[in-house]
């Protein structure tokens, strides 16, 4: 997202709403930058500043000021904790750290340099290290905020996205979205992104599904969409999604992870009935993030496929040899990543432009193009001279109502599970769906399973609580 951009687009709709805060004032375009270019103005062109991401007006000035003027930013939750701070300072040498001033642990730390709405500003180091100039934005792929391994992001790479996703949205400046995701994860990101370059409106959030303050602020304000991941779905079935009065809602996004073919159902159905669309869509953080949509129209038919590629980008199968009609997913465009980093080191390195990203996801194609995930190329285990996707037999097992995790440790297949069947049970539906002898496998009763910060299993948590 260049400067010359954001400053026009600041422009073309500068009488326009852009964001309603958490108590209710509203701010235009125009006055975005009033703010921040006055008292942001020591931070300089290239220098590196972490930032504790929230829905908040101070953090999305933050943001896009430093976004136009191409100062370099660290995108971490806002919840992350002080030696999680300190562990991505050391390895990446910031200029400066831009934290919550209800985190007053950093106060003794850190050279404290001004306050700025709800945020404190630190000093970290005063020397600029040498960073790529097209470098925007560091994101974390993991759950946990403490990871050291970022993606690099271009501004080219966070504009063409947006702009891409908004065409097949069809979002314009009539349009009001709400805030339902920290905008440090790439989703809630791009969230953001998609309705700043079309003059939307943006009501920002912070409360849950569960919280009546967020159902009056969608009728308050007429709301028109609002995005979210599986485990954010599953919250809304249980809320009977079906039985609300949402009158000014158009369509809902799902991305983040495969949902079971129950919950799309509901939503299929709930949202026909209510006049909305239901747009299951696929990214990684790596694609800034999103690469697919499945039509609404045609969701029925496709069941659990997350669709067409998105315009401006090309998806295709890398085949392997040992799977049947199935590979790795590829991607080509201009909103592919610019690499790793796993420190400063990183920040300097030169890129190859619309580079094909592997992400890494198993899937097959049918007739018609669309694509169908069956698991992670990096949950392939080989047992007893069988290749077995865990992802795959995840999905199988939920089909038949068994929600359960799998985990290969030492030559054995662990099966943690929610459910009340008994081991036997359990053991009988896996033979019966996939033929795999019962002997691989070691279930495992769980009273829930650990969540990362994408809300999905933490697998790794789950190995250290249930079996050291």
């Amino acid at each position: 997202m260049n400067k010359n951009f954001i400053e026009k687009n600041v422009k073309k709709f500068s009488s326009n709403i852009f964001l309603i805060d958490e108590n209710g004032h509203s701010v235009t375009y125009n006055r975005i930058f009033s703010k921040s270019s006055k008292k942001l103005n020591f931070i300089k062109e290239g220098d590196l500043c972490l930032i504790l991401a929230d829905n908040c007006l101070e953090y999305i000035e933050l943001y896009l000021y430093f976004l136009k003027s191409n100062i370099k930013q660290i995108l971490v939750d806002k919840n992350t904790n002080e030696s999680q701070i300190k562990k991505i300072s050391n390895l990446y040498k910031p200029n400066y750290l831009i934290v919550n001033n209800s985190n007053k642990t950093l106060l003794k730390n850190y050279k404290f340099i001004k306050s700025y709405g709800v945020y404190n500003i630190y000093l970290f180091s005063e020397k600029k290290i040498q960073i790529n100039n097209d470098l925007a934005l560091l994101l974390s792929t993991s759950g946990s905020t403490g990871s050291s391994r970022f993606v690099k992001l271009s501004k080219e790479n966070i504009l063409d996205n947006a702009l891409n996703i908004s065409k097949y949205l069809k979002i314009n400046s009539r349009h009001t979205t709400i805030t339902t995701m920290s905008p440090s994860y790439s989703y809630g990101m791009s969230i953001i992104n998609t309705h700043f370059v079309k003059g939307s409106k943006i009501v920002l959030n912070n409360s849950t599904f569960f919280d009546k303050n967020f159902w009056d602020k969608i009728n308050k304000y007429k709301v028109n969409s609002f995005g979210g991941v599986p485990y954010h779905y599953e919250i809304l079935k249980k809320l009977k999604f079906s039985s609300l009065h949402l009158p000014t809602l158009k369509y809902l996004t799902q991305a983040g992870g495969n949902m079971n073919e129950n919950t799309i159902l509901y939503f299929l159905n709930s949202c026909k009935k209510m006049k909305i669309d239901f747009i299951q869509m696929y990214g990684q953080t790596e694609a800034s993030p999103r690469m697919s949509y499945l039509p609404f129209k045609i969701a029925r038919k496709k069941i659990g496929s997350i669709g067409k590629v998105i315009p401006g980008g090309k998806m295709f199968l890398r085949k392997f040899k040992n799977l049947n009609k199935v590979g790795e997913i590829s991607y080509k465009g201009k909103n592919v990543f610019m690499g790793y980093s796993l420190s400063y080191k990183d920040l300097s390195k030169n890129y190859k432009k619309n580079k094909i990203l592997k992400t890494g996801d198993l899937a097959r194609v049918d007739r018609d193009g669309y694509f169908f995930l069956v698991g992670r190329k990096k949950r392939e285990i080989k047992i007893s001279g069988l290749r077995i996707n865990l992802d795959e037999l995840s999905g199988i097992m939920e089909n038949k109502k068994i929600k359960c995790c799998f985990v290969k440790k030492d030559e054995k297949i662990y099966l943690f599970t929610v459910s009340k069947q008994s081991v036997s049970y359990i053991l009988e539906k896996i033979y019966s769906e996939t033929k795999l002898n019962k002997n691989f496998f070691i279930v495992k009763k769980v009273k829930s399973f650990p969540l990362n910060k994408r809300k999905k299993i933490d697998t790794n948590r789950l190995i250290k609580n249930e079996l050291h």
